[in-house]
């Protein structure tokens, strides 16, 4: 029988590190430069190379991102997920009333938008948030570009830009806007924005 056992196999995840250790350097700069604390509604960041930016159980960051315009752009959108969750808990039947209210402007959305259709209107808020909240730091035409670029969620992206007053004028009469900081929640209310998923419509 033949013998694999005369090869040897290195791993080198030299490179892995170093990306991981640019995104975190990255991200400790912006915060040091950029006051986020009112937008941080979690502070357990993890960074996995190669998976895909998601916010809970912990906010997950990966290192696709080359520069810090997209690194705050990621982080604000986790961090706008743990905000909808807690909205949604905190206020259910307003939570309701927004996804009814933007499945009456858009009846009919891509089937490739999103996941599913829940995540599409979904991401309709949580995109939103994010250019607002990342334009709090930087030229908004530039998050704004930045945001029609990117290779995911096209459509969500380029609705909330060209809709951008009616949507506004949605989120501000339900309370979702102006964002109730996470430096005024308790820990009880940060307690519902850590919960795995969003209130049921």
């Amino acid at each position: 029988m033949r013998s694999f056992d005369d090869l040897e196999i290195t791993l080198d995840l030299d490179a892995v590190q170093r990306s991981a250790d640019h995104v975190r350097d990255m991200l400790v700069d912006l915060r040091r430069r950029f006051d986020l604390a009112p937008f941080e509604y979690t502070k357990r960041v993890r960074i996995a190379p190669l998976e895909i930016s998601h916010s809970h159980p912990t906010l997950t960051l990966n290192t696709w991102v080359r520069d810090e315009l997209g690194l705050l752009s990621t982080y604000l959108h986790e961090q706008m997920h743990w905000y909808l969750t807690w909205y949604s808990h905190a206020h259910p039947l307003r939570w309701r009333d927004v996804f009814q209210a933007l499945h009456d402007r858009y009846p009919k959305v891509p089937p490739d938008a999103a996941p599913d259709e829940a995540s599409i209107y979904l991401h309709l808020v949580v995109n939103w948030l994010e250019i607002e909240a990342t334009a709090q730091f930087m030229d908004r035409d530039r998050v704004a570009e930045h945001a029609r670029a990117l290779p995911f969620y096209r459509w969500i992206y380029r609705t909330v830009i060209e809709d951008w007053t009616p949507l506004a004028d949605l989120y501000n009469d339900r309370g979702l806007h102006p964002l109730r900081p996470a430096t005024d929640m308790s820990a009880d209310e940060l307690r519902k924005a850590a919960l795995a998923t969003e209130a049921p419509v």
